[in-house]
């Protein structure tokens, strides 16, 4: 498994999914329901959002791949952010196109939600910008996000949150607005029932922008020291926490945040402000929802359910998954280890190996026949509906090389019975990047002369090559480019008295670090060294109950080789590219 392949496949996907003859915006469905299937806009979404994420995906790609593929459709999205921010607090706003599609247009306005998107974008645009003019255009446009943030924002507390979040372009934010906790028990109950509160000077209940806005606000800090982007993050992390309370709400964490994906986008977040101004309560708060998901609405390979509260037993409200909540899963499990809790780096790896990776779309995909399906026609009025110039019918089947699962089930990128069936939304497969960024980066970590390999995965990087085995073999040769000690974790489930290491062809003895490490020691390794660990793979098979279907996956290490039943129409695991995908590696 190798993170760069994966990257370039998703620079595929992004340059072909967007519609030149509509600014170049993103699509937002894949419907294989349809023959041809169709890429169709949803302008709610495409219009601010995924101007943002196209942006921050294929800065991520571009930075794990070392390609520059897709540069054209980076530098459209950036000319049509900056088209739309033309209002005040420096956000982005809804163009023409909404006002000429939308169903229910309204007077111009910004989405937080959205605009969350567009400053992960900028900021990861800027920290893998190779040109300085474009740079300090990026910074321009970033610092004008933030200092209108930090003039939008209500403060009560320690805590700041959002007065709307959709202000029209005239939004004025009032001088006497109302914080949830100081809010009235009838305006309370509005706010928590998703209707409009009663008293227009309440701030209305968090949403994903809350937790969305604080990890590109960390990396903001971090990558030019601008204290207004960690004061922001620092104080909408209180606001998260405090209007989470896991221990009052166990039943059901989501609470009114958001979905699972907006849930752990902001815990993620909470996670990178912590490194800069520490509360130990919010590590805790992060690590117990983050143990919660993994435990609740995860499988054991990385299927991760959009919704908590989905019953999979009504038809229309059956769990499929989002690609996007595995992925911050991911990245929340990676800020975890980071964070001093090293064993989340199990989930991590058999989620990263499994299904983050595997349920992107790695070859054209064949056709097949949906005529005899009986669908799931929950939400399906909605792209039925939409006029010609949103939909596109052209090389779908190539174009969608490098597509994630959206609404997928655990052994298919489509499922029948989704939340729209047989159908992805592109938000995930833009979103993917941005985890296999994550990954990559912190896969090899130096610390003085000390190499830590947390991740046994193919990686190659200034310190060392990594060559992965797994699953053909168990076995791990590390390539040293320079002198020094190396640290690499061993799986959980391997025995201590099975390990082997050798150090260019001779057995050296196997040493731990101060247990509860799982991490083995090799000191004073030479600069060109080969270091090769060898452990025995477990063989196990596991019967999960997902989305209301019984599954059982077979594995060798830390790999999924079969799931049975096995999928029918964009397979993920198993040797069947005959479907038009398979295991990559």
């Amino acid at each position: 498994m190798d993170l760069r392949t994966h990257a370039r496949l998703s620079l595929h996907f992004l340059e072909n999914s967007t519609n030149p003859a509509m600014q170049d915006l993103p699509y937002f469905l894949l419907d294989f329901a349809r023959n041809p299937p169709e890429f169709i806009h949803t302008i709610a979404y495409d219009d601010i959002e995924n101007l943002g994420r196209w942006l921050y995906a294929i800065s991520a790609a571009q930075a794990v791949s070392g390609s520059r593929d897709a540069e054209r459709t980076r530098l459209a999205m950036i000319r049509e952010i900056k088209r739309r921010m033309t209002g005040p607090y420096g956000m982005v706003y809804t163009s023409e196109i909404t006002d000429n599609h939308a169903r229910n247009p309204t007077e111009r306005h910004s989405w937080l939600w959205g605009d969350r998107a567009v400053l992960q974008g900028l900021v990861l645009s800027y920290r893998h910008a190779t040109d300085d003019a474009e740079r300090d255009e990026l910074r321009g446009l970033v610092d004008r996000m933030v200092d209108g943030l930090r003039e939008f924002v209500v403060e009560a507390d320690g805590c700041l949150f959002f007065p709307s979040p959709a202000p029209p372009i005239s939004f004025q934010r009032r001088a006497d607005m109302i914080p949830p906790h100081d809010a009235a028990p009838q305006a309370w109950d509005a706010m928590y029932g998703m209707d409009v509160p009663t008293d227009p000077r309440v701030v209305p209940y968090l949403r994903e922008s809350t937790g969305g806005m604080v990890f590109p606000l960390v990396q903001w800090f971090e990558l030019t020291g601008n204290r207004t982007a960690l004061d922001l993050a620092a104080g909408l992390s209180n606001a998260m926490v405090m209007y989470h309370d896991v221990e009052g709400n166990f039943t059901n964490p989501i609470g009114v945040i958001s979905n699972i994906h907006g849930v752990l986008n902001g815990v993620a977040g909470v996670l990178a402000a912590n490194r800069h101004v520490p509360v130990r309560r919010h590590v805790i708060w992060a690590k117990t929802i983050w143990e919660y998901f993994v435990a609740r609405c995860s499988s054991s390979f990385g299927w991760v359910t959009e919704c908590e509260s989905m019953d999979y037993t009504k038809p229309r409200e059956r769990l499929c998954a989002e690609g996007c909540a595995t992925i911050d899963l991911v990245r929340t499990g990676v800020e975890l280890a980071k964070a001093g809790f090293p064993e989340s780096w199990d989930v991590v790896e058999r989620f990263v190996r499994n299904y983050m990776t595997q349920a992107q779309i790695q070859h054209e995909v064949a056709p097949f026949e949906t005529a005899d399906l009986e669908l799931n026609d929950h939400m399906r009025a909605g792209p039925d509906s939409e006029p010609g110039i949103l939909r596109d019918s052209r090389e779908v089947r190539r174009r969608c090389v490098g597509a994630l699962v959206g609404w997928g089930a655990p052994n298919d990128v489509l499922d029948p019975q989704g939340r729209l069936a047989m159908c992805i939304q592109n938000c995930c497969g833009s979103h993917l990047p941005m985890g296999l960024l994550d990954v990559w980066e912190n896969a090899v970590c130096r610390d003085g002369d000390e190499v830590r390999i947390n991740l046994l995965i193919e990686h190659d990087g200034p310190d060392c090559v990594v060559n992965d085995l797994q699953p053909q073999e168990g076995r791990l040769d590390v390539h040293m480019k320079q002198r020094g000690a190396l640290r690499v974790r061993i799986p959980d489930w391997v025995r201590d008295e099975t390990l082997r290491i050798e150090l260019d062809g001779r057995d050296i003895p196997v040493q731990f670090e101060a247990r509860p490490s799982r991490y083995v020691c090799v000191e004073e390794v030479p600069e060109g060294a080969v270091v090769k660990i060898h452990y025995p793979l477990r063989w196990q098979t596991v019967t999960e109950r997902l989305g209301g279907t019984l599954y059982t996956t077979s594995w060798k290490g830390d790999t999924v080789t079969q799931i049975d039943p096995p999928g029918r129409f964009i397979p993920i695991f198993g040797d069947q590219q005959q479907h038009g995908a398979c295991r990559s590696g």
